[in-house]
Formats: structure tokens, sequence, C-alpha cells
């Protein structure tokens, strides 16, 4: 499978596991605060409120998501950033890219795995909070630590990432063309993650809990785009005079020129 086409699969893949595990119809605000689900009887957790959306769903859907952005993530997402730098000349620029994209597949299963656990935990505490208490009861924190380190880890690799990829080919150490560097997956997860908590319902309860694989959806969409017209043009033979937009993720290396 084609680098694009494989990240873009892999974001497709964790979108549908992040709609599984917490989305819902509601506005973005009101996912966010878990509105209409979090009781009285429970002193919810503010950095990790909006994972109570998934404590009203069932355990089988909660498994299912989970897998799915396993395997989105884990594999499909990493395999198409490791394959991106390979455009980036063998060194300490192309070690920190794949370094970045491994590090972020891990923080992202990570992420997954424990955003998971939280949600069980948080569905028992859901269902016992109806009990007769003199005091509200306070959300369950067992794993919610680790949760935190994922979500960091997957923001801040890809930032890495991505300002890794404009300096290389800055530095004249990438076959990417500097003016198509600067295409890099952090933009649009910032963009998405600002913008999707303002949608209205009942879109924004379902578009919100996959806000970082949609700017990564639109990433790998532009690579794939991008790969597609390279190979065209290579196979009708004008591919060596590709614009920038299409040698950015299919550069011609210099051995390709040499020939």
């Amino acid at each position: 499978m084609a680098t694009g086409l494989m990240g873009l699969a892999g974001a497709v893949l964790t979108g549908i596991g992040d709609v599984l595990i917490l989305g819902r119809a509601s506005s973005g605000r009101d996912f966010d605060q878990a509105t209409g689900i979090v009781t009285p009887h429970i002193d919810a957790d503010s950095r990790w409120r909006s994972m109570w959306n998934g404590a009203v769903l069932s355990p089988r859907r909660i498994h299912a998501g989970t897998i799915s952005g396993l395997v989105g993530i884990g594999l499909l997402e990493w395999l198409s950033l490791r394959g991106i730098s390979r455009a980036i000349h063998p060194g300490a620029h192309r070690r920190v890219a794949e370094g970045s994209a491994t590090a972020f597949a891990l923080s992202g299963m990570l992420t997954h795995l424990t955003c998971g656990m939280v949600i069980l935990a948080y569905q028992k505490a859901l269902a016992t909070a109806a009990e007769p208490t003199s005091e509200a009861r306070p959300s369950p924190r067992s794993v919610t630590g680790l949760l935190g380190i994922g979500a960091i880890g997957s923001i801040g690799s890809l930032a890495v990432f991505s300002v890794n990829q404009v300096v290389a080919a800055v530095r004249g150490r990438s076959d990417v063309p500097i003016g198509s560097s600067v295409v890099t997956p952090l933009p649009p997860v910032l963009a998405t993650l600002a913008t999707f908590g303002h949608l209205p319902a009942p879109v924004g309860g379902y578009a919100r809990p996959a806000s970082i694989s949609t700017g990564l959806l639109i990433y790998f969409a532009v690579a794939a785009t991008a790969e597609q017209r390279r190979t065209r043009r290579d196979r009708t033979g004008n591919g060596r005079n590709g614009s920038e937009f299409d040698l950015w993720v299919h550069p011609v290396t210099r051995g390709e020129v040499d020939q």
C-alpha cells in the first residue's frame, strides 16, 4: 500500500475507534462537559470530564473502538510516518523523524488503551453513583496518569516530527522542497482540536473525540493526493517535471536523477 494511503486508512480506522469509544449525539461543548451524564453523586475530574461520555456506551463498543484505534495508529499510521521520513537524508534528522514517528505510535496506543480502561472504570462508578451517600464520590483515577502521559506524548511527538521535517528541508538534508516541507501533521491537528469543541449538536459529539484523527486524516489525504499525482506522472513519463507539491511525498532522489 502507498505511504499516503496507508496513513489515510490508519487515520480513518483510528477515527472510527474514537467515535466508538466516546461518540454520542451532542454539541462539542456538551461533549467536553459530559452534560447530562455526570450525576451530582460524582465529583468528576475536570481534566478528564469528557471521558464520561463513554460511560453510557456498551462495553463491547468500547472494546471494539480500542482495538480499532490500536491498529490504526500503532500500525498503519506508524508505517506511513516512517515511510514519509525516508525523504530525509540518512543521518540525525532521519533518526529524529523515525524516532518521533515511533514515539507518536506508542503514545497513541497508550492513549487508546488507557482511555478504554478509564471509561470502563467510569461505567462502574456511574452504575453505583445512585446509591445513597453523604458526599460526592471522586472519579476513579487508577490510570488517568498514564492517559495524560499518552496524550502529551502524542502531541509532543507530532510537534517534533513536524518541526524536524521543516528544519531538515531548510538545511538541505531532505529531498522535500522547502515550500512543501511546511505541510506537516501538527497544524491540521491543532486546528481540529481548536475548532471541533464549538461544533453544534449532533455532529459535535461525534467529531470532538476524533479531533486528532481528523487532523491526521487531512494531512494523510494531502500526502495520498500528492503521491497519486506523482505516480500518474511517472507512468506518463513526465514524473521528473513534477511540481514541489508532487515531490513532497515521493521525491526524486539524486540516484534517480543520475540514471
